[in-house]
């Protein structure tokens, strides 16, 4: 999401004096029309509803969890992954994806990417505490995964 220089001020001016801010707060300015955050909700009720209801259906399916045992060591995982070759919101079971390499292949990437947008975010907070080194080797170790997976898939 793309924020204006004058939104991004708005929800600044919205940190307490201790510089907190809730979604609370962020969502009761932008109830306002005048708020210059007015623009960036959806007001339908209904649609919004939906929205959410879309929201906790993917949390839902997200916490449906399979045990693995590998070894003597036995490890919950998702039962779900997202399937980009569903239109929408699609996910599959990873027991299916144990026969279907080249699904799994792409689930695989898709998840790294993901994992490597958090920690490039968590590349920023590293700085102050002089870890950013270590983080760039977490990225290396990702992108190093990924070229693996995709050159398997050539």
């Amino acid at each position: 999401m793309k924020l204006t220089k004058a939104q991004i001020a708005r929800v600044r001016s919205l940190e307490t004096g201790d510089r907190q801010i809730s979604a609370r707060r962020v969502l009761n300015d932008a109830r306002k029309p005048a708020s210059p955050l007015h623009t960036l909700f959806n007001w339908d009720v209904k649609a919004s509803a939906e929205r959410w209801w879309l929201h906790r259906a993917r949390l839902i399916i997200g916490a449906v969890q399979i045990q693995v045992t590998h070894g003597e060591t036995i490890i919950k995982v998702p039962c779900y992954v997202v399937d980009r070759s569903v239109k929408g919101d699609g996910y599959r079971s990873v027991v299916a994806l144990k026969a279907d390499t080249a699904s799994a292949r792409e689930s695989l990437v898709y998840t790294l990417e993901t994992a490597a947008g958090h920690i490039r975010r968590a590349y920023d907070l590293a700085g102050p505490l002089g870890l950013q080194r270590e983080i760039d080797s977490l990225l290396a170790q990702i992108a190093g995964v990924q070229r693996i997976a995709r050159k398997k898939a050539a």
